[in-house]
């Protein structure tokens, strides 16, 4: 595909997310007309304060919301993206392989020993870190230097369920009520109660996660290309491999530790940019931030819409998107076997 098309498609997908990102903002419990929404913005952008209801509905709550849900949907993304390279696997991400469920048994497990407090204000993070970094390192350390795809998502999908399993465990075990009721919040991922100190952190992972990805690039194309190859030319798989699981570990943390467990966004998202795009990672880069972010806030402004006044668990309607995907993918590779 020529460079031109690739930045026309690159500059859609921007046009789209900006468009989808200000029609968010008008849907929710209390429904904005988008002429209004402009009219409030426009006002705030030119200095005009009005302290309306209006205005806190959507400077306060939605936006900071919107623009989390977008920033999210890049980070899982891109994490998807990493693990599919380093493991050669495109039936891989970090809600398959249990890396998300590691992280959601550690943020759980502060939440009900009151480490959380202990450590505060990080309790939750540090838990969430290391239990999706202990998720990772077990699941490579399983698969070893296994070139079957069926393997590694095997080991992962039961690893994710020994993790998810020790979860409820923590939750039947706690006896506070409030301790139950916050660590259920783990499980099925939501974005209410983001507020604009949660932006800059999400900003600043996924700032690192391009950086590297970007840097990088050149020795993530090597491993598509086959361990045994890179390594003739050079390339230290072992030392990517720590530095991919560490990075990722981090970023699966943030998210969890903020929004819970969402799945599928980083197995599903990858493809579709390879579809649109390239598979070299300085392409892959780009569109799989954008259309991450895209398909991020439409799954937030459906969670906010359909049964309002309350809200849908965004992690229920990312599975019922990325399950038949992902079933999907999984009979194509293997219709002949």
């Amino acid at each position: 595909m020529s460079t031109k098309n690739l930045y026309l498609r690159a500059a859609l997908i921007t046009v789209l997310l900006l468009m989808s990102m200000l029609i968010a903002i008008g849907f929710g419990s209390v429904d904005i007309e988008l002429e209004k929404v402009v009219g409030v913005i426009l006002s705030v952008m030119e200095g005009q304060v009005t302290d309306s209801s209006t205005e806190m509905i959507i400077f306060d709550i939605r936006v900071p919301r919107i623009l989390f849900a977008a920033i999210s949907g890049a980070i899982l993304s891109l994490t998807g993206l990493l693990m599919q390279t380093v493991s050669q696997n495109y039936l891989a991400d970090p809600y398959i392989l249990g890396v998300s469920s590691g992280a959601g048994m550690g943020a759980v497990f502060c939440i009900v020993t009151g480490m959380a407090q202990f450590f505060a204000p990080y309790g939750v993070y540090v838990g969430a870190f290391l239990g999706a970094a202990l998720a990772t390192v077990i699941v490579v350390r399983l698969a070893g230097t296994s070139s079957s795809p069926v393997k590694l998502v095997l080991i992962g999908m039961g690893i994710s369920a020994l993790f998810s399993a020790f979860t409820m465990l923590e939750i039947y075990g706690s006896k506070n009520e409030a301790q139950v009721r916050s660590a259920m919040f783990w499980l099925m991922g939501s974005f209410s109660g983001i507020q604009w100190s949660m932006v800059p952190i999400a900003s600043f992972v996924l700032i690192l996660l391009m950086l590297f990805i970007w840097l990088f690039r050149h020795e993530l194309d090597l491993i598509l290309l086959g361990r045994e190859d890179a390594q003739h030319l050079g390339l230290s798989i072992e030392r990517m491999q720590q530095m991919i699981v560490l990075i990722s570990s981090i970023a699966i943390a943030i998210i969890v530790s903020i929004a819970g467990i969402i799945g599928f966004i980083g197995l599903v998202i990858p493809h579709i940019a390879r579809f649109i795009g390239e598979s070299r990672h300085a392409v892959m880069l780009w569109f799989t931030t954008l259309i991450g972010a895209f398909v991020m806030v439409w799954a937030d402004l459906f969670a906010r819409s359909m049964f309002k006044p309350e809200e849908a668990p965004i992690g229920i309607l990312t599975a019922c998107l990325g399950a038949p995907i992902f079933m999907q993918i999984i009979n194509r590779q293997y219709k002949d076997s």
